[in-house]
């Protein structure tokens, strides 16, 4: 299949590929969104050492403030860098005479000392591709579509890719880098300790090609059916709740299993559960979300529901006090 073809039939309110670059529409910025959050959780916030979150234009200025406070005397530690880009990344798939295009990356950039540690850093730069291929892997829908190159060599660093390779399609999603002489990361700090060489591992994902990844990656057909399915914890949008309603149900218990139906996406964002109320929506399908919840004139009595997974057509009936729980465990 296509790229053009599938964000087409996924429409503007996912994602199109431009000549000035990506565009999103309203699911799409929240997927970009679930992915970053999603990264910077893994990557940052549960790192085995120090990871300092700071934009690129700041970086001088935050690294002397953590000199100064003696943070940076404890090796290894890390920068994060969240920013927009301007580069060459997978050209090939842009429109003919395309200029370079912003997109979003996420970097890490890992320091070490030098000093009798050459062997260990390189081994953690080839444990560094293995972790970064495997994380991909966990969160695709089809986790060996994606490889890591052989290492490439330049001047002052080695590095290699991961891609996604599709049937007619391969995207560059993210390189990791080895630097052997790096002292220059840390330019003008003014402190002694960092006289002698450093080492830098470097990890690079860009967050808009590794959207468009995730949305190749998770359109399916079968059997003439087309839909999207992506991890639960990077759909836009959880869930939608609908009520089935007969021909015979009276007024007024229509009004109640609608008003309860928005009762439940209430609960569900109070918690925390990205979802969408549907109630006189066309086409729902369009909203391409993990979980359909349904309510009936049982639910008014019992206070039970049902949760119908899109990706494997299970059910299950959850209480609707529990419910913003159930889905925290399976989504968020």
């Amino acid at each position: 299949m296509k790229m053009e073809s599938i964000l087409k039939f996924l429409g503007p309110t996912f994602l199109s590929l431009k000549e000035f670059g990506f565009a999103y529409g309203v699911q799409g910025i929240l997927l970009r969104r679930n992915l970053e959050k999603f990264w910077f959780i893994d990557c940052v916030t549960m790192s085995k050492y120090n990871v300092f979150h700071t934009p690129s234009n700041t970086l001088i200025a935050s690294l002397k403030d953590l000199k100064d406070i003696g943070l940076t005397s404890n090796l290894p530690f890390g920068i994060c860098e969240i920013d927009e880009v301007k580069n060459t990344w997978n050209e090939s798939l842009l429109p003919p005479k395309s200029k370079p295009i912003t997109h979003r990356i996420a970097k890490v950039t890992t320091v070490y000392e030098s000093d009798d540690t050459i062997g260990s850093v390189k081994d953690l730069f080839y444990k560094k591709q293995r972790e970064r291929k495997s994380w991909w892997r966990r969160i695709s829908q089809n986790p060996s579509i994606y490889y890591m190159t052989e290492v490439k060599k330049e001047k002052r660093r080695e590095y290699s890719e991961i891609q996604a390779r599709f049937e007619d399609t391969v995207i560059v999603i993210e390189t990791v880098n080895y630097k052997k002489n790096a002292k220059n990361f840390l330019p003008n700090t003014g402190d002694a300790e960092f006289k002698s060489d450093l080492m830098i591992v470097e990890h690079t994902m860009s967050l808009d090609w590794g959207c468009l990844t995730l949305l190749i990656d998770g359109y399916t057909e079968y059997k003439g059916n087309k839909e999207l399915q992506v991890h639960p914890r990077l759909s836009p949008y959880k869930a939608y709740c609908k009520a089935i309603i007969s021909p015979d149900d009276d007024e007024r218990t229509k009004n109640d299993l609608n008003d309860l139906t928005l009762f439940v996406i209430h609960k569900l964002r109070e918690e925390g559960v990205e979802s969408v109320i549907m109630n006189n929506i066309e086409k729902p399908e369009i909203f391409q979300v993990p979980y359909i919840i349904t309510v009936d004139k049982e639910t008014l009595k019992t206070g039970l529901l049902k949760m119908v997974s899109q990706r494997t057509w299970c059910g299950e009936i959850v209480h609707i006090t529990h419910l913003a729980k159930r889905m925290n465990e399976l989504c968020v």
